[in-house]
C-alpha cells in the first residue's frame, strides 16, 4: 500500500524535516512512531524539506508498507497517540503507486507572519518575526507585483553548492494581509520554490516597507540575479508550509 499523510507540526524544537546527526527531526520522529505501530521499518518522503524552526500546516508525506491496512482511521489514531504534541497527522489515505509527494506536486503555498509592533505577545514569539518598526504595506504590495510571474529567482536563493539547479520559478500570487495584534501575513503561492526563496523575498519586502530598499529596487535585484543585493533572510520561525497542491492550474 502507498499511504499519503497530511501532517502539521510546530518546528520550534526540531532541526527541520530531514534526518540529521545534529538533533531530532520531524522525519525521524514520525518514522519511528509509524514503525512502532506497523512493526516494520518504513521510509518517508515529503513534499517539502522544511528548515530548522519552520512550521507546517499541510505538509504531505508518503510511505509504503507491505501490509494491507483495512482501517486507516484507526491507524491514524494509533500513530497520533505515539507522536509528541507538536506533530499531528491531519489526514491519511491510500494512493496509487504513481503518487509522489514531491514529483506529483503542481504548487505550494507558504505563509509568513510578522509582528510589527513595539512588543510581541508571548504566544506569538515562536511563530512570527518580531520586526519592531512601522511598515508601509502599500509599498510592499506594489513591489511584490514585480515578482509575480515566471522569472530567474537567483537573487532570492541561498546557494547550495551540492545542488546547482535552474533558478527559474513561477510565482502565482503574493498577498500581504494585515492581522490583529499588530501582525501581518505574507502569503505566497507558486509552482516550486528555491532554497530559502520565501524567506529571502519576505526579507526584501520588509526592507521595502521600512525604507531600507528604495521603490523599484526589486526589479533591479531580480534582473541582477545577485543574492547579495537583496534583503536579509527572514527568520525561520515566521514561516509555515500552508498547503501542497496536486491539481493547481494557473
Amino acid at each position: 500500500m502507498n499511504i499519503k499523510l497530511v501532517i502539521s507540526y510546530d518546528g520550534t524544537n526540531y532541526f527541520g524535516w530531514q534526518k540529521t546527526p545534529f538533533g531530532k527531526s520531524i522525519e525521524e520522529t514520525l518514522e519511528k512512531a509509524i514503525g512502532i505501530v506497523l512493526q516494520e521499518k518504513v521510509s518517508l518522503e515529503a513534499a517539502s524539506r522544511t528548515d530548522r524552526g519552520v512550521h507546517a500546516e499541510g505538509q504531505v508525506v508518503r510511505f509504503s508498507t507491505s501490509q494491507t491496512i483495512l482501517d486507516l482511521r484507526k491507524l491514524k489514531k494509533r500513530i497520533n497517540s505515539l507522536l509528541p504534541k507538536d506533530i499531528s497527522i491531519l489526514s491519511i489515505e491510500e494512493k496509487s503507486e504513481e503518487f509522489h509527494p514531491t514529483l506529483s506536486t503542481t504548487g505550494k503555498e507558504y505563509h509568513y507572519y510578522i509582528c510589527k509592533g513595539l512588543f510581541q505577545l508571548p504566544h506569538n514569539r515562536y511563530f512570527s518575526w518580531h520586526f519592531a518598526s512601522d511598515l508601509c504595506l502599500e509599498a510592499m504590495r506594489e513591489e511584490a507585483k514585480i515578482l509575480i510571474g515566471t522569472h530567474d529567482f537567483s537573487a532570492f536563493c541561498n546557494e547550495q553548492k551540492q545542488n546547482p539547479e535552474n533558478k527559474v520559478r513561477t510565482l502565482f500570487s503574493i498577498e500581504i494581509i494585515p492581522l490583529e495584534e499588530n501582525r501581518i501575513k505574507i502569503s505566497m503561492k507558486g509552482n516550486h520554490f528555491l532554497y530559502k526563496m520565501v524567506r529571502n523575498i519576505v526579507g526584501s519586502l520588509v526592507y521595502i516597507g521600512c525604507g531600507k530598499l528604495k521603490p523599484n529596487s526589486l526589479l533591479e535585484i531580480l534582473k541582477s540575479q545577485d543574492r547579495k543585493k537583496a534583503g536579509l533572510t527572514a527568520p525561520a520561525k515566521g514561516l509555515r508550509l500552508h498547503k501542497v497542491f496536486y491539481d493547481l492550474k494557473k
